[in-house]
Order: structure tokens, then C-alpha cells, then sequence
């Protein structure tokens, strides 16, 4: 090691270096077809403890604050996609998103407990799986230039399920803490606990916002403008949730919401963010990569259990399109696809990592580390996969 080039010992020109690494790979496996996220997969897998375990958990430790903001713009765009208006007319297809989140919620527990998963550890990991990985769904619309029915009802599923799950997380985990060896705070207590911090997120972005609207009104900031002060206004929103402890997921995505909702007028944010967004992406997803331990996949009983649970995600997200008459069949395949990647511990919570979560069995840790390997490897094709079949990429348009 000591005759390595001191650039090496550097975090930030090894993070630096994953990201051109996973830029110059994106765009070689693009042109051959191949999803543009793959090129942060490889870097991270290259870079990571499975690699030459230049990027682990303690160097992350330092872009703690980097990889908040980078969730934040993720999470923003989710909560932007979220027609509300559109939820509550259509109804069937509304009720069809919320189905699909309850179903992948007690079907994980129903399938864990009898491979010997306890309760507790199999609820809460099945309130982290109801949500839909944003990172990847988004990052394969852009790449793809996806529009259509199928990619509308997908982007607004990706929203809904992390509302459902920030709520079935917050309860199982309480439960999990109350419960555990450390025995904190009463089951009340902490429940009170965990609705605290989503009522002071929620206080926190209503404020940032009319912090938004007042520094846009007031500097009479024109529409090519105002992404510069909502970049501002969400690191605000950000930093309040960090001091405070309160629901930063929560938070920006009713940042999102309501920007999508409550404005009236058409927003032009996505054309000035996507070049930073596009790197957010690359950067969550390389060190997500970068932490996959490819030997949790190897021990056949937990890969089935985990293969077995991957499937099971999709299978019922598709039986919960079933009241949506809006959609073909042919629709539903490609929505239930689209909807395949699943988030970590980190995602839902921002502020924290897996390793945080000390109370789970061994069993459940070592199921997760294999789901998160999985989602890696496979949900990006799936999910473009599911894109494509639904004839709403740019190249299925061309044909």
C-alpha cells in the first residue's frame, strides 16, 4: 500500500474516481444497449468491499452529508411525480397503487415467518420493501425517455409506496425498538416517538416551502431561475430534518408534492436538474454497489428465500392492477415490471445506514444484504425490461 500514489488515501478523489468510473462506463454499456445504471454498478462492485474495498460504510462516513443531498433531489422528483388530483379521480387505478403496497407488505411477512424470520424482523422488513426504489425507476425514464400510461401510473406507485412504507415503518419499528435488547421507551412511547418526527417533517417542508414561494415572489425570479432557489430552499429542508431528527423523507416528498400540486402554473425544474439529478443517481447507486457483499448471494438458503421474496413483489404488485379497467392487460404486465427494485433501511430514513440497525436477527441482516445484492443486479433490467414491454420507451416509440 505504501507504494500507492497518495491520491489513493483521498475519499474524495476515490469517490471521484467511482463516478468517472460509473460515467465512463454508463455511457460504453448505453450504446450497446445496456441500461446506463449498470455503469455505476460495475464501478461500485469494482471499488467496493467486494472489489478492492476502496469504498465501504467507514468511508461513506465522510459523504454522509453528499449522499443526504443526492437523496433529496431523488426524493424531491418522487414526490413531484405524484398527481393527487389524478389519484382521486381515477379512483380504481388510485385504490389498484394502494393494493399493491399493502399486498407486498403482508405477503413478505406471510412468505418469511415460515422460513424462520421472527414477527418482528419479518414487519419490518416487509414495511422497507413496500416502497418501489426511486433511484432506479427514475433513472431508467430519463434514460429512455419513457412516457406513456404504464410509466405515469409506475411514477406515481414509486411516491404512494414510500408514504405507505415511511408509515408501516415507523410502527414496526417502534415495535422492533420497544421490543428489543436495548428496551427503550414503551410500544406507545416510541409510536408517539416516530409520529413525531413525521409531523415535525411535514411542518418543516410546509415552512421550507413558503420559504420557496416568498423568495421567488419576492425576487421576482424568472421560471429558468427557480431552480437554482429550490436547490437552496431543499438543502434547507434537508439540514432542518438533520438537527431536528425529524422525517426528511416525509419532508421532500411533500417538498415534491406540493411543488407539483399546489403551483398551478406548468414547472420547467426537470430540463435545469437533470444533469445534477442524472448525477445523484449515478452517485447513490455506485455506492450501493460499492457495499453489496456478492457472498450473501451465494448461500443457497438465503438466496432462495431472497429470490423467492423478489418475485413475490412483482407477482402481487400485478394481482393489485387487477380493479384498474383503465389499463390493458399487456399494461398491468409492464406497470407490475416497472415496479420491481426495492430501497434499504438508508433510503427510507435517509440519515442512516443498515449497519444502524443493530435490533434485527442475523438472519434478517444477512436477507437483506442479499435483496439489496439483487436489486443491484437485476432490478435495473426488469425495470427497463418493464419500460420497454410497455412500448413507452424512445426506442419503442421509434418503431
Amino acid at each position: 500500500m505504501s507504494t500507492l500514489p497518495l491520491f489513493f488515501f483521498s475519499p474524495l478523489a476515490i469517490i471521484g474516481a467511482g463516478l468517472l468510473l460509473s460515467q465512463m462506463f454508463g455511457v460504453l454499456l448505453h450504446r450497446r444497449g445496456v441500461p446506463r445504471l449498470y455503469g455505476a454498478v460495475a464501478a461500485g462492485l469494482i471499488l467496493g468491499v467486494s472489489g478492492f474495498g476502496l469504498v465501504d460504510a467507514a468511508l461513506l462516513t465522510y459523504f454522509q452529508e453528499l449522499l443526504n443531498a443526492a437523496s433529496a433531489l431523488v426524493l424531491f422528483e418522487a414526490g413531484r411525480k405524484m398527481d393527487l388530483a389524478w389519484l382521486w379521480r381515477s379512483r380504481a387505478q388510485g385504490l389498484s397503487l394502494v393494493l399493491g403496497c399493502l399486498l407486498r407488505g403482508a405477503c413478505t411477512v406471510a412468505l418469511l415467518v415460515p422460513f424462520g424470520v421472527g414477527w418482528s424482523d419479518a414487519a419490518f422488513i416487509a414495511s422497507i420493501l413496500i416502497a418501489i426504489n426511486p433511484v432506479v425507476f427514475t433513472s431508467m425514464v430519463a434514460d429512455h425517455n419513457a412516457t406513456g400510461v404504464a410509466t405515469y401510473a409506475a411514477a406515481n406507485a414509486v411516491g404512494l409506496s414510500h408514504l405507505v412504507a415511511l408509515v408501516a415503518l415507523s410502527v414496526s419499528l417502534a415495535w422492533l425498538r420497544s421490543h428489543g435488547v436495548t428496551d427503550e421507551l414503551p410500544f406507545g412511547d416510541q409510536l408517539l416517538h416516530q409520529g413525531g418526527k413525521l409531523l415535525l417533517g411535514a411542518a418543516i417542508a410546509l415552512l421550507c416551502y413558503g420559504v420557496y414561494k416568498l423568495a421567488s415572489s419576492v425576487s421576482r425570479a424568472e421560471a429558468g431561475v427557480r431552480p437554482g432557489i429550490l436547490l437552496a430552499t431543499l438543502m434547507l429542508d434537508l439540514g432542518l430534518c438533520s438537527v431536528t431528527s425529524s422525517s426528511a423523507l416525509l419532508s421532500l416528498l411533500l417538498m415534491g408534492l406540493l411543488l407539483r400540486n399546489a403551483e398551478k402554473r406548468e414547472n420547467v425544474f426537470q430540463a435545469q436538474l437533470k444533469t445534477v439529478q442524472d448525477i445523484g443517481y449515478a452517485l447513490l447507486f455506485m455506492t450501493s454497489a460499492a457495499l453489496v457483499q456478492l457472498e450473501q448471494v451465494l448461500h443457497w438458503q438465503i438466496l432462495l428465500m431472497a429470490l423467492l421474496v423478489f418475485a413475490m413483489r412483482i407477482a402481487v404488485t400485478r394481482l393489485a392492477l387487477v380493479p384498474g379497467q383503465a389499463w390493458s392487460t399487456h399494461k398491468k404486465h409492464a406497470i407490475a415490471l416497472s415496479a420491481c427494485s426495492l430501497v434499504s433501511f438508508s433510503a427510507l430514513v435517509v440519515d442512516s445506514s443498515m449497519s444502524n440497525a443493530a435490533y434485527l436477527s442475523d438472519t434478517a441482516t444477512r436477507l437483506m444484504g442479499a435483496l439489496l445484492a439483487l436489486n443491484v443486479l437485476v432490478a435495473p433490467a426488469i425495470t427497463w425490461a418493464g419500460l420497454h414491454f410497455a412500448g413507452e420507451t424512445h426506442e419503442g416509440s421509434e418503431k
